[in-house]
């Protein structure tokens, strides 16, 4: 009985990390978002001032375009993480 105590609580240990490593980066990603959107100036963070250029693309032949699959990941990985985190509570 106590062998199955310690492996549920590693498996939520680990859950807990996981979820943890998940979550970070949306919520840098949200952070540095709302930094560039209302300070103009906060010394060496990325600005966004050229968004067409570093989130889409172009398509040359067809004039179509394409863009960044990163925010979807990073919005998945917010999902994931909190799901982990919540299951680990339990």
């Amino acid at each position: 009985m106590e062998t199955q105590e310690n492996q549920s609580k590693k498996k939520a240990n680990l859950e807990r990390i996981v979820g943890i490593i998940f979550i970070i980066p949306p919520i840098l990603g949200v952070i540095f978002f709302i930094l560039n959107v209302f300070i103009s100036y906060v010394g060496d963070l990325p600005e966004l001032d050229n968004l067409s250029s570093n989130w889409t693309g172009n398509y040359s032949r067809d004039g179509g375009g394409f863009t960044s699959a990163a925010p979807i990941y990073l919005g998945l990985m917010a999902i994931a993480g909190a799901m982990l985190l919540k299951e680990s509570k339990k």
